[in-house]
């Protein structure tokens, strides 16, 4: 396979327990597209606090800005038009991602991006949970308490009707 955006050779690379395609020239990845699932889930890599709190402190940005955007990247695997996405929507790493055969295209670092995101975000979610515990319990009983009250009224007014209909009937 060759690189999609430097045209020299792809060589195979063991990487978080699987074989990946890297290119040389540029510092591209190829993944297959069960690969990239494998390689964030694994968690063998280790990263510099430096890198990690660069990437932990990014805003959300949402969709694809046009300058990312790249049209005639075709995948070296099966020569399919590749598209732009926004990884995970709002990390603000674009990755290209094969049309046909689902892998995936990274540039120089991105994938490194990618492992740091998704670990962080791993491990901050049961602490944004626990954080809004609370917010959540007092929802759940707003939530039950109109829907009793709804209930309450509504069943008010169908006792109401069959009182009506039987002093009607007599």
């Amino acid at each position: 396979m060759n690189c999609p955006i430097c045209n020299q050779i792809l060589h195979p690379a063991e990487y978080e327990g699987v074989t990946i395609d890297i290119c040389d020239g540029c510092g591209g990845e190829f993944l297959d597209a069960d690969e990239l699932g494998h390689i964030v889930r694994a968690r063998d890599m280790k990263f510099t606090d430096e890198v990690r709190v660069a990437l932990e402190e990014r805003v959300p940005a949402f969709g694809v800005p046009m300058e990312q955007r790249r049209s005639g990247l075709n995948c070296p695997k099966c020569g399919e038009p590749m598209r732009t996405m926004n990884y995970s929507g709002d990390s603000g790493v674009y990755v290209d991602r094969c049309n046909g055969c689902g892998g995936f295209w990274l540039d120089a670092e991105e994938l490194e991006q990618v492992q740091i995101l998704q670990e962080h975000w791993e491990d901050e979610a049961p602490l944004v949970i626990r954080a809004m515990a609370g917010e959540l319990e007092q929802a759940r009983l707003r939530a039950a308490e109109q829907t009793s009250r709804v209930y309450a009224g509504s069943r008010f007014a169908f006792v109401n009707a069959l009182i009506n209909r039987l002093l009607d009937a007599a």
